[in-house]
């Protein structure tokens, strides 16, 4: 399983950034998080072995 953390200045530039990861086979993992400087931080998860204990989609 691979782990990152996605942030932007805007909702929107969030929302852009998390779209692309999306599209390589990433997940959201929990809700967003806004830091006191108003930047948007979104926790990601891909996995990246079939034969994980997890599947994609199925929550921790």
């Amino acid at each position: 399983m691979e782990y990152t953390i996605v942030s932007g200045a805007t909702d929107l530039e969030l929302i852009k950034r998390v779209t692309e990861l999306f599209e390589t086979g990433w997940e959201t993992e929990g809700g967003v998080t806004i830091a006191p400087d108003g930047r948007f931080y979104q926790a990601m998860i891909r996995f990246d072995d079939e034969g994980e204990e997890y599947t994609a989609g199925q929550e921790l």
